[in-house]
């Protein structure tokens, strides 16, 4: 049982550490959906069936991404120094209660596409078996659903924008279904009590508080934040261009927002410095002071795994490659073309010039393994110098000229560092904090709390958020931040808002329940095996790649709140730019004293604006959504090049690279855990689609259309 409630924890941190999605992208979504479902009802009127039976439909995350637009989260910034925007609330990197709300809105509306089947198989009329009671709606093993029921599920789960875009029965026989899981959850709870669980009871604390530090935020931006009238006017008439021919009453309330918006982060912070003022805090940050790994400590790790730093034997090469279209005889055709040119006395760049669909790829580098057997057994029975037949790998025609091989070998100390160093670091800093785990990091108001409970909540952050506290000086600001939110918590209890509410934290736990639930039965059910893993990466090569990384300094120049500071930010970047790049014929100052003058990260400025280790591309797909603009500014940079000055998140950059990789294909022994992991998450799924329906078979569910289509007739329209 321990096994299971570990996995539930983890797929319910996965759950937390997601981004939320945007709530008026998910508006759209239904909106779009719903009025497609309509069409699809209409046409089902037309050409009724017989019925058939009820079926649930589960949706994945993956697809409902695909149907509803998101908007990425904003972009951060990589300095380990930078605060988040609204430092109270951002230590918790989503608020789940709001991601439940809108995957039932999400389901909801994605459901509606996969129940065409369901629908065009009804008959024109909702007729169905009678109810046991006229405000019935629908029955399961000991319990039923009333119209009251379903109206109070919709209240809290649904903005009154969506319950408007409820036009249709068979999106509220939905609801009723969702509903009658619920309850298959509560009957689950009180046969397995989760709430003695420590990992359940930790997370239900985190989602009852990031309720309340929500409901506390609207409290703020609905009451705190004061506009008035002829401020309101003031603006208007400052800022007629932007309206064009609008009427002040009709953009008053966008100007309203925009003013308690300019307002509210000021607000914030006054109050949060107030709860701190009138609070008594002690405070042991040296505890967060983690020893940097020593030489010998490299050295230790390095010599007890020198087998992972073996590089297979590499081959250097000049590639033509010839994408096979539609007629595979094209393309041999222009691969047997290119080499009577090359042998003609052609050069690779020539033949490539000359025919613009080819690929050309100088002084490459394949470790053995790496690339598709056909590939190698070629290109690695070539001698030095000699130029390939065409043949064909996957699906392109190459030719290939081998420049030289490199033996297998083992990389040294020194080569391997970058590679050992954090691995090293994350070691000792698991040691140390766990040695120190019952040691007090501070105290509010006589509430002590520990350092094992600062790295648990550190360890439960997303990748990118850790980002930006790591170090010693990066997790004292976290702790800092810590007790903001501690005490924002602890006045919301005051203030009752957990009271409040409290059906919105009942159905974030059976949302909970549900997950472990399914968990619980779907989990031994799953095997993935080396076929599947191996079919899988030969039909993916070109997502099969180990992508570039650089070492960096930079400088980063915030651009404050307001349009003068960040007139002054590009004033001030302009000038850091103008003395490291001058002009033709004029030497450049030197990148770290500018970054030490410039840079308004404290711990990157004072060692040069070194980034710590290396940057690339994220194998968290989260992670690289939010970083992807500014990895791909640097990663195109050549080692000393300087960049120009570009705009990432809320602040300017400069950047210089010191050092880079190149991309490299990853073997199949690399890529195992990824494909491992994409291949349990498709079974998963699958799994628990069916797991849903047979649960609701069980329950006996029958569901009364006649009454729900009465109920639906005599909604109010919106």
């Amino acid at each position: 049982m321990s096994e299971v409630w570990k996995q539930a924890w983890e797929d319910i941190l996965n759950s937390i550490r997601g981004e939320a999605k945007s709530e008026v992208s998910v508006l759209s979504a239904v909106s779009e959906v719903v009025s497609d479902g309509q069409k699809l009802e209409a046409d089902a009127a037309e050409h009724p069936i017989e019925d058939a039976p009820l079926t649930t439909v589960v949706v994945s995350p993956q697809e409902a991404d695909s149907v509803a637009e998101t908007q990425p989260a904003p972009a951060q910034s990589i300095s380990t120094e930078r605060e988040p925007e609204v430092p109270p609330t951002e230590i918790e990197t989503a608020r789940l209660w709001r991601r439940i709300r809108e995957n039932a809105v999400l389901l909801i509306a994605i459901v509606i596409v996969v129940a065409v089947v369901w629908i065009s198989s009804r008959s024109g009329s909702l007729s169905g078996p009678q109810p046991p009671a006229p405000d019935v709606i629908a029955t399961f093993n000991g319990g039923q659903i009333t119209i009251a029921d379903l109206e109070a599920h919709l209240a809290l789960l649904a903005p009154d924008e969506i319950q408007e875009g409820m036009s249709s029965p068979f999106i509220l026989q939905l609801m009723v279904q969702h509903m009658v899981a619920d309850e298959l959850a509560r009957q689950w709870a009180d046969n397995r009590q989760p709430d003695n669980n420590e990992m359940f009871a930790h997370t239900m604390e985190h989602i009852t508080e990031d309720i309340n530090l929500t409901s506390f935020e609207s409290q703020l931006h609905e009451n705190a934040v004061m506009v008035a009238e002829s401020e309101i006017q003031n603006y208007y008439y400052e800022n007629r261009e932007q309206f064009g021919d609008q009427a002040l009453d009709t953009v008053r309330e966008t100007i309203r927002q925009t003013l308690v918006a300019e307002r509210e982060q000021g607000y914030i912070e006054e109050y949060v410095q107030r709860l701190k003022d009138n609070a008594s805090i002690a405070r042991n940050f040296e505890l967060l002071d983690v020893p940097a790994p020593t030489e010998d400590d490299l050295r230790s790790y390095y010599d007890e795994n020198v087998a992972q730093f073996t590089l297979p034997k590499q081959a250097t090469v000049d590639e033509l490659e010839f994408p096979i279209g539609q007629d595979e005889s094209v393309a041999r055709r222009q691969a047997e073309d290119a080499l009577l040119s090359l042998r003609s006395g052609a050069t690779f760049e020539q033949v490539a010039q000359e025919n613009t669909s080819v690929i050309l790829t100088t002084t490459l580098s394949v470790p053995k393994g790496s690339r598709e057997l056909s590939w190698e057994t070629t290109v690695f029975g070539l001698t030095e110098g000699e130029i390939s037949s065409v043949f064909r790998a996957g699906n392109s025609f190459y030719i290939v000229r081998l420049i030289d091989f490199e033996d297998e070998r083992t990389q040294t100390l020194e080569e391997a560092r970058n590679l050992i160093m954090p691995v090293v670091q994350q070691q000792q800093t698991d040691i140390w904090f766990q040695e120190n785990a019952d040691r007090t990091l501070l105290t509010i108001n006589g509430r002590r709390y520990t350092v094992g409970q600062f790295y648990r909540e550190y360890q439960e952050l997303a990748p990118t958020i850790q980002a930006q506290f790591s170090g010693s000086e990066g997790m004292r600001n976290l702790a800092e931040k810590l007790i903001e939110r501690l005490l924002l918590v602890e006045d919301t209890y005051d203030q009752l808002l957990d009271s409040q509410n409290q059906p919105l934290i009942e159905d974030a736990r059976l949302e909970v329940l549900k997950q472990m639930m399914d968990q619980e039965d779907v989990d031994d059910q799953i095997e993935v095996t080396d076929e599947e893993m191996r079919q899988f990466y030969d039909e993916n090569q070109d997502l099969m790649a180990q992508p570039p990384e650089a070492r960096i300094r930079y400088i980063r120049i915030g651009l404050g709140s307001s349009e003068d500071e960040a007139q002054r930010a590009r004033e001030r970047a302009d000038e850091a730019y103008n003395r490291l790049v001058p002009g033709a014929l004029q030497s450049g100052e030197d990148f770290a004293a500018i970054a030490r003058e410039y840079s308004e990260d404290p711990e990157t400025a004072a060692n040069g604006g070194e980034f710590p280790g290396w940057i690339g591309e994220s194998n968290d797909l989260l992670a690289e959504i939010e970083l992807h603009p500014f990895h791909e500014r640097v990663l195109t940079l050549r080692p000393g090049e300087i960049s120009p000055i570009f705009e990432f998140g809320d602040s300017l950059y400069i950047v210089q690279v010191i050092e880079r990789t190149e991309p490299e294909s990853l073997t199949f022994e690399q890529a195992r855990p990824y494909i491992q992991e994409i291949l349990y998450q498709q079974e998963h799924e699958a799994l628990t689609a069916q797991l849903e329906n047979t649960l609701l078979e069980q329950a006996g569910l029958t569901i009364y259309p006649g009454v729900l289509e009465s109920y639906f007739n005599q909604r109010p329209s919106p």
